[in-house]
């Protein structure tokens, strides 16, 4: 098993990475000293592929345990979910000596961490990722939130687990789609980190669809040590964490027009695409350096349901990012490797221009 530390002032923790972590669950959560009062949030297809194993380990358990089960998809991340699970909470009668512990992707872990942070003013959590998207990024760094108004992660919440436990076992009946997914992180990590990072998974992203348990295990603990480290230096975003917002500005706006119909890491590649465009449109890369950083994104099957949102509808929701400052469109940009630039700004032309050539692209 191996171990990457988030490092924070007040709440520091563990991410644990291998195979088999479930049936250790007992065992640490005595070592960390967590309270034993536990309310399982899962994912409905985790508790579909999965339910014997999670059934078998949950009722080994000695102390007071409930499962609530989520149905996938954004439609989950509301207020309307986030009262039940409350009302949930309420019932079984669970108090501040509770622990809930989210097991799914990135919905399940943003919803079960927002209840969390505001049930009794907070209780203690633990995420266990189940997909690629999550094991890289979402259970990291204490995100919480719900959508409101069809505007992904309006209300949330920094509220960070106590332990992150990731889980390489559950990768095993992931479709390619969610694969693909949880790609669009990892590449986002390749311009964040040096050259060598970018090239070992330029090379062996063929492997990664054949669920090859060695490189997916290097991706996992690359990106998984990039954003802890970054998390430990900005906890809350108020400077260096911005970079982790690389195609986001973009993606956010692709997945609302798109009703939530493709993945989030799709919409990440998207974004990714459309941020390089950018950063050679305003002089950042040169055309050559757009073509070495192009090769990688391009390389991904996305869906060509990103071609159809029109420039208007995608300005309009970047218009209403909540990264943006002063009534400004905020994007995060390259200029080379691990060489990021925050709060560019960019005028609507050169906006429709990067936009326009990512969808020339994709395939």
């Amino acid at each position: 098993m191996k171990k990457i530390d988030v490092l924070l002032r007040d709440s520091s923790y563990p991410i644990l990475i291998g195979s088999g972590i479930l049936p250790k669950l007992n065992g640490l959560l005595e070592k960390y000293k967590l309270n034993r009062n536990i309310l399982f949030i899962i994912d409905e297809k985790v508790m579909e592929y999965h339910n014997k194993r999670i059934v078998n380990e949950l009722y080994s358990y000695k102390g007071k345990m409930n499962c609530y089960v989520v149905k996938q998809g954004e439609k989950s991340k509301s207020y309307l979910e986030l009262n039940k699970i409350y009302s949930f909470l309420l019932k079984n009668n669970y108090g501040r000596d509770s622990l809930i512990i989210a097991v799914g992707g990135g919905v399940t872990g943003d919803l079960a961490g927002y209840a969390a942070a505001t049930f009794m003013r907070g209780i203690q959590l633990i995420h266990m990722p189940t997909t690629l998207l999550s094991m890289v990024d979402s259970s990291i760094g204490g995100k919480t939130g719900i959508n409101f108004e069809d505007k992904k992660n309006m209300i949330g919440a920094f509220y960070q687990p106590k332990l992150v436990l990731i889980d390489s076992d559950f990768i095993n009946t992931l479709p390619e789609r969610e694969i693909i997914s949880g790609l669009g992180e990892v590449i986002k990590y390749t311009y964040l980190a040096d050259e060598k990072f970018f090239l070992y998974v330029l090379e062996n992203l063929d492997k990664a669809y054949k669920n090859n348990d060695e490189v997916l295990g290097q991706f996992i603990y690359n990106s998984a040590a990039i954003k802890a480290e970054v998390v430990s230096r900005d906890e809350k975003e108020s400077g260096l964490r911005k970079i982790l917002n690389l195609g986001h500005t973009f993606a956010h706006s692709f997945e609302t027009n798109l009703k939530f119909k493709i993945k989030h890491g799709e919409a990440v590649i998207a974004g990714i695409i459309s941020a390089l465009f950018l950063s050679q449109k305003t002089g950042l890369i040169s055309d050559q350096d757009l073509k070495y950083y192009l090769s990688l994104p391009l390389k991904v099957k996305l869906p060509l349901q990103l071609k159809k949102p029109g420039i208007e509808n995608l300005y309009n929701v970047m218009l209403h990012d909540k990264k943006n400052r002063e009534g400004k469109i905020k994007f995060v940009l390259v200029s080379g490797p691990g060489k990021i630039i925050l709060d560019a700004e960019a005028d609507k032309k050169a906006v429709s221009y990067a936009i326009n050539k990512m969808k020339q692209n994709i395939h």
